[in-house]
């Protein structure tokens, strides 16, 4: 399996040489966004309209939340927050609502246009570039993708990196399953937890890390021959 730990900074690997540990991700995050976009300007009008894994949000209101949310300043990104939230809200989560829906009225084809001039900034390491923002390009782009039955192919060091970081801070119902199992990406080489082994995809594992899908279902034992029959 690969140790994507050694990609994290204060990841819980033994203590070592940490000049392999690298905070911008900008490659991972750039080729992301690439294959999200590219997912996106292939749907047809319906599919922008249909839902997504995030609650009440259509896949046009997920596209507009990368745009407002990747490709906004620091400042920017406070400031619309802000005005949104304040006075408005006691929630701050409708505040993001409200901004992500806002930039989810552009036409689809200047959604797809915005998202690919935000990679091309992240690939020349303009903006942040962290584990957060990969954290968010790809748990939404799975977010377009799944209930779509489309496939979005992501780097294993992508997915990995991203569910690493996850069991690390992860609510504490998540943290009890990776205390008792091993959640194996059978497409990715990566894994996280600890005990018996349970195989899926890397998708699957992360939209379970995510609060988006169930547990990876435990494979059925194979089935015993039937006894042979008396000669």
């Amino acid at each position: 399996m690969a140790d994507l730990a050694k990609y994290l900074p204060l990841s819980r690997r033994p203590a070592g040489d940490e000049s392999g540990a690298n905070s911008n991700w900008s490659g991972h995050l750039t080729a992301t966004l690439t294959a999200t976009a590219d997912l996106l300007d292939g749907l047809a009008a319906e599919q922008w309209e249909a839902p997504s894994l995030c609650a009440e949000w259509r896949v046009r209101d997920v596209a507009g939340h990368i745009v407002w949310r990747l490709g906004s300043s620091s400042r920017d990104l406070v400031r619309t927050a802000a005005r949104a939230y304040l006075g408005h809200f006691v929630n701050p989560n409708r505040a993001i609502d409200v901004v992500s829906r806002a930039a989810a009225e552009a036409a689809p084809a200047d959604l797809v246009a915005r998202i690919r001039q935000i990679a091309a900034d992240k690939a020349a390491g303009r903006g942040r570039c962290g584990i957060i923002e990969l954290t968010e390009a790809v748990v939404h782009g799975y977010d377009i993708a799944r209930p779509l039955g489309l496939s979005l192919m992501l780097a294993p060091t992508a997915s990995g990196a991203v569910a690493l970081r996850r069991s690390l801070i992860a609510p504490t119902g998540i943290k009890a399953v990776l205390h008792g199992r091993t959640l194996v990406a059978t497409d990715a080489d990566w894994s996280v937890g600890r005990g018996p082994a349970l195989p899926g995809t890397a998708e699957e594992i992360v939209l379970f890390l995510f609060n988006r899908g169930p547990l990876p279902a435990s494979p059925l034992p194979a089935a015993s021959p039937p006894p042979a029959k008396p000669q």
